[in-house]
Formats: C-alpha cells, sequence, structure tokens
C-alpha cells in the first residue's frame, strides 16, 4: 500500500477530521485531489522535494496527502523554526517549494496555503496524471529532519512502506477503529504526531479531532466536547492534566498513549490515581517513523514502554557481545520494515547509525528485563561521568520527581575541573509551593547515591521545550 491510499475504501459520509470544522472522508478525498492539481499546475512532480510548514490544521493533511500522491517527497517542517533554520533545510533537501500558513523568506518559492482552501477558487483544473506507475513502496515518500540536538538537523528518507508498516505495527498494539475519536494536539510535523495520529487515524478511517491549544483546559473541553476515545500526548501534557480535571471528564477515552520522551513514574502514579488510567507509555525515534514499543494494555508497569511492537526486533548491545542478561545496561538496537532508508546525502552519517546486519543504533542507553520489555536509561550523549562514574540523568530526575511540590526538572552534566562533569538539576516548583533546596537535598540523601546528587540546583519559572513538549536539555548546557 502507498501512504496516500490510506483513505481508499472509507465511508465518504463518516467524519475524517473535527475540531473547528467538520469535514468527511468523501471531501478529504475531493479535497486532496484538488490539491494535487493545484500542485501540479505549480510544476510539482515525481521526486521533487516539497516542503510543508504549518501548524494543525486540515491544510497540512491535504499538502502532505496531495504531495506524496504525485510521487513527490514531502518535508513536514517544524514551524517553530525560524526563517533562517527553515532555510536550511529546504536547501539540504533540494525543495522546489515550500506550501507555508505564514509568510516566510526563504531560498525557494513559497506558496500560501490559505489560498488552497477545500472550495474552488480558480474553477476547474487540469487533472493531474495518476500516481507514478514506476515507483514502488520502497520509494522515498517523506524526509523527516530529525531535531539537531547533537548538530545540524538530518533528513530521514521514510518510504512508503516504512509509514504503512509503522502504523500496522503500532496499531496491533493500540487498536483503532473507524468508530474511534482520535485528539490531535501532538504537531502534525513531527513523526510521533504524523505516525501514531494522522497516518493510523487514517488508515483506520477514524476520526481526527484537531486542536491547536495545548491549555489543560482546552485539552479537557475538547476531549468532552467531541468525546475523544484515544488521546495520545507528551509526559508534561499528562503532568498538567494530572493535577486539573475532575475524573468524569476522561470517561470516553479507551486508551492513553504517552511518547516524546519517558513519563516520570510520579506523574504516571498521579494520572492513574486521578484519573483510574493507566498511560501506555511508548518509545521511537524519527529513524524508525517512529514507534518501537508500546506497554501493552493488559500487563503494564511503570518505566518502561513494554517490549516492541509486532513487526519490530529490539536488543541491547552491550559490551562483552555475549548472550544477553536481564537488566544489562547497553545501546538499544532496532529492526523492521519501520527503519528508514537512510539519511538524505549523508552517506558516512548512514554508515554510522547501521551495523553490517542491518540494526539501526537508535543512541539510547537501555535495558530488558525477563519479558523483554524495554526500559529506557538515558540517551547515550546525555550520560554523565563523574569521577569516573556513570550518572543516568533519567535516575535522577525521577528522584527529584518523589520530592512533593515538584512539578518538573531537568538533570543535565557541566564540565567540572576537578570531577569532570558536575551533576546540576533545573527545577520548577508547582503552583503553591515555594522552592526548598534544602528540602530536595534531605530526600535525595536517603533515596540516591551521594555522588549522583547534583551539586547544583536552579530554581526555574518554566523549562525549556521544543514544539512537542520535550525538555530541551542541550538549552540548559549551554544556557
Amino acid at each position: 500500500m502507498f501512504v496516500h491510499e490510506m483513505i481508499n475504501g472509507a465511508d465518504p459520509a463518516h467524519i475524517a477530521l473535527d475540531g473547528d470544522v467538520e469535514i468527511t472522508y468523501g471531501q478529504l478525498a475531493e479535497t486532496i485531489r484538488r490539491f494535487r492539481n493545484l500542485l501540479y499546475r505549480e510544476g510539482v512532480r515525481k521526486g521533487d522535494r516539497v516542503g510543508l510548514y504549518c501548524a494543525n490544521r486540515p491544510g497540512f493533511i491535504y499538502t502532505y496527502m496531495a504531495v506524496i500522491s504525485l510521487g513527490a517527497i514531502i518535508i513536514p517542517i517544524n514551524n517553530s523554526l525560524v526563517d533562517r533554520e527553515v532555510d536550511f533545510i529546504l536547501k539540504d533537501s533540494g525543495s522546489k517549494l515550500v506550501v507555508s500558513d505564514v509568510p516566510l523568506t526563504v531560498s525557494c518559492r513559497v506558496i500560501d496555503l490559505h489560498d488552497y482552501d477545500y472550495e474552488a477558487k480558480d474553477g476547474p483544473l487540469e487533472e493531474a496524471p495518476p500516481f507514478p506507475s514506476d515507483l514502488t513502496e520502497d520509494d522515498v515518500c517523506a524526509l523527516v529532519y530529525t531535531s539537531g540536538t547533537t548538530g545540524s538537523p538530518k533528513g530521514a528518507m521514510l518510504t512508503h512502506k516504512n509509514l504503512i508498516s509503522n502504523v500496522e505495527q503500532f496499531t496491533k498494539q493500540v487498536i483503532f477503529m473507524p468508530e474511534d475519536k482520535v485528539l490531535c494536539i501532538l504537531p502534525m510535523f513531527h513523526c510521533y504526531g504524523l505516525t501514531t495520529v494522522v497516518n493510523s487515524s487514517l488508515y483506520h478511517h477514524s476520526t481526527i479531532v484537531i486542536l491547536r491549544f495545548k491549555s489543560s483546559s482546552e485539552i479537557i473541553n475538547t476531549i468532552v466536547e467531541h468525546s475523544v476515545t484515544i488521546a495520545i500526548m507528551v509526559p508534561p501534557m499528562y503532568n498538567l492534566l494530572a493535577r486539573k480535571g475532575e475524573p468524569s471528564v476522561m470517561e470516553t477515552v479507551h486508551d492513553f498513549i504517552s511518547g516524546g520522551a519517558s513519563i516520570p513514574q510520579p506523574v504516571a502514579k498521579a494520572f492513574y490515581d486521578r484519573f483510574g488510567h493507566p498511560v501506555r507509555e511508548g518509545y521511537g525515534l524519527t529513524e524508525a517513523s517512529p514507534v518501537v514499543s508500546v506497554l501493552p494494555e493488559n500487563k503494564p508497569k511503570y518505566l518502561t514502554s513494554g517490549p516492541a511492537i509486532p513487526g519490530v526486533e529490539a536488543m541491547i548491545l552491550t559490551e562483552n557481545g555475549g548472550p544477553y542478561v536481564p537488566g544489562t545496561v547497553g545501546e538499544l538496537l532496532v529492526r523492521g520494515d519501520n527503519v528508514m532508508k537512510g539519511y538524505w546525502n549523508k552517506p558516512e552519517e548512514t554508515k554510522k547509525v547501521f551495523t553490517e546486519d542491518g540494526w539501526l543504533r537508535t543512541g539510547d542507553l537501555a535495558y530488558m528485563d525477563e519479558d523483554s520489555y524495554i526500559y529506557i536509561v538515558d540517551r547515550l550523549k546525555d550520560l554523565i561521568i563523574v569521577n569516573g562514574e556513570n550518572v543516568y540523568p533519567g535516575e535522577v530526575e525521577d528522584c527529584i520527581y518523589e520530592v512533593e511540590g515538584v512539578g518538573e526538572c531537568a538533570v543535565v552534566g557541566h564540565p567540572d575541573p576537578l570531577r569532570g562533569q558536575a551533576v546540576w538539576a533545573y527545577v520548577v516548583m508547582k503552583d503553591g509551593y515555594e522552592y526548598d533546596e534544602n528540602k530536595i537535598r534531605k530526600y535525595m540523601a536517603g533515596n540516591i547515591a551521594t555522588y549522583k546528587i547534583p551539586r547544583r540546583f536552579i530554581p526555574m519559572d518554566a523549562l525549556p521545550k521544543n514544539a512537542t513538549g520535550k525538555i530541551l536539555k542541550r538549552a540548559l548546557r549551554n544556557g
């Protein structure tokens, strides 16, 4: 199956997109047809790269599907990036044009998305030719750029097979039905939101409920107003909801999925205590389209993202290379039809992340238990080494989160002339609680090794985050 074929066979009267406006599957198909005609008129052809810089709205989906259906390659771009950063991606990918819902000053042609609404303005258009017959499921249809936390962003080449396979793998663990209403608060441009919300919903002909604002009241109101049944979010959103909202407001939701970063156990527990629903944590990375694992509904555990989903293999690369002993920490490797083809125009970078037998090196430190559940310890690059001792920031953060009143925290390493690195913690308190460093230190002294206790604690009003809600530790390290 090709990506643009996901909506084939849907009931044309069934609601595909909801939120500010209702769009049926029949209207969706017709609008995608119109968009592909407009884009073909603008010169988009097989193999061309087309940027898409857009907030969560129906126009994102119209453009995404139309570009791919022409045999071109879509490049969803983080819409919080400034023009210079957008232009880097457009130049790196050799994009022919970019479709945007805001003005951009970049080096290639910009098409205003608002001129491409679903009501015909230009009269009949020449019908674009069918999808190129010489393309296969192994051809690239999307370049999704990594966030660039370790340097310049790299374009992960995702094929039709990668994206469709990951939807099929993910939805064997998280069941989607046409009657489901799926909350779309994750950015559509991000691989996490694109696969788990947009593609999974369209593949199963479910309804996507588009929410453009991220306050707890907006999330709650949308869930209630639209009777949302599947909510897919990031840990800070669960942290917000765990402190607000009546249990009754979540009654329609049968699945809460979390990803983008590990959810702290205190947050997951607080959410369960308040709403009676477990949060099913998942793990993934852009290079894997992105989902690798999801916590099963029938056997939940804290601090883990569950086993690899069906069709995905996972293993831990240890130092000695011998048989794996559960609990041993090493780099997580994954393999499957969801794994990218490589990085765009970066053969050397591609070679570095693949083993000789085709395993993708994730760059994440992890271990597995006896049930093959994956426990992410930390990013390999985030590991802090103090006097030769390994300190995993996630472990330290979990301990800090256990202190009453702590709302959010982030732990990073800073250079230290005596120890090599020193542990620093950035802490945000919940409303109504005062910051008390001595209280935090006293609690940690009885619950974690002394060398892991941060040398410095920095109170913050808020932590820097990217568009998906992930804490930007690089900004803290460089700040």
